[in-house]
């Protein structure tokens, strides 16, 4: 068999069904409140395997005669048999622009899980076990369990003399939990009697509490998964890093040719995460790694723009 991959016989294409509800209050003549939920339903989501492996205990000897199909090439099998949930609350305030100022803040509280974290299994990570795909269910890769959006706008007014208006001063906030991540091992360590099966399998839970002690997470929480065993860890485990980031931008505009004319230049000055804020969004959770426990990949550091535009 010359084949890497293989589909399923009867593939459906997987959809999402959305449902929400929202109230929302006038609480004042500028303020207004929504309190919010939102449901999201995904099925037949793409799921990959290796199903043409050797079961764990096998002689390393024999594994290729033994396999379900014998002595074939390994290859990924996708099939459309994920499912997927995510329910989310929220609570906005919003400021309508009066007295030359605006704000909306937004805070979601959610939870996502799935056994697969993709729409046509783009990205998605190779199920462990073939055999046990319920193992696969647990948070979804993107999951967020909290996220606070801030985003104002601060003027002048334009009753001010002259070198006092059309200011604008506006900006954005973002504070946000991590994406989980999950313990893994590299190579074939799990895989050693004869799975056929080489590359990355999630590490053994030690029982341990994965948030406790210091550092990102519990580096004691996890191991090596016995010889010839797949590790018991749960996908998407490991709580990731929070972050947050600061965005702001100031400027004016001058009016050319007096009251009434359409024509004006604006001058801005742009930066985002304006305090420079180091974000970790991938901690190296290979057990046994050097970097084990370590910051692996940050976000983007501040950048500043200058922006001349004239408008007619």
């Amino acid at each position: 068999m010359l084949n890497s991959a293989a589909v399923q016989k009867n593939y459906k294409v997987g959809y999402a069904q959305s449902w929400s509800v929202s109230v929302q209050q006038n609480l004042t003549r500028s303020f207004f409140f929504e309190l919010s939920y939102l449901g999201t339903k995904g099925t037949d989501l793409d799921t990959e395997t290796v199903p043409n492996r050797a079961a764990p205990g096998s002689s390393p000897q024999n594994s290729q005669q033994i396999l379900p199909i014998a002595n074939a090439e390994q290859f990924t099998y996708d099939s459309s048999w994920g499912n997927s949930i995510y329910h989310a609350g929220q609570v906005r305030l919003m400021r309508r622009f009066a007295r030359n100022m605006s704000f909306n803040a937004i805070y979601t509280f959610s939870k996502s899980i799935d056994d697969s974290s993709t729409f046509g299994g783009v990205g998605n990570v190779v199920a462990q076990n073939a055999f046990d795909l319920s193992a696969e269910r647990g948070l979804s890769s993107f999951n967020r369990t909290h996220v606070l959006n801030l985003n104002y706008v601060l003027s002048t007014p334009t009753q001010a003399s002259w070198w006092k208006r059309n200011w604008t001063l506006s900006g954005s906030a973002v504070i946000e939990s991590g994406t989980p991540l999950t313990a893994r091992i590299l190579g074939n360590q799990s895989n050693a009697a004869g799975t056929g099966v080489v590359g990355s399998g999630r590490a053994e839970a030690t029982g341990l509490p994965v948030t406790d002690g210091g550092g990102y997470f519990n580096l004691d929480a996890f191991t090596f998964p016995p010889l010839g065993e797949l590790g018991d860890a749960g996908r998407n485990t490991i709580p990731g890093p929070w972050s947050w980031s600061l965005n702001t931008a100031f400027g004016r505009y001058f009016t050319i040719g007096g009251e009434g004319s359409r024509k004006r230049i604006e001058l801005r000055f742009e930066t985002t995460n304006t305090l420079n804020h180091v974000n970790i969004t991938n901690i190296n959770t290979v057990v046994g790694s050097v970097q084990y426990g370590l910051p692996a990949t940050a976000g983007a550091m501040r950048t500043a723009d200058v922006n001349i535009r004239f408008r007619f």
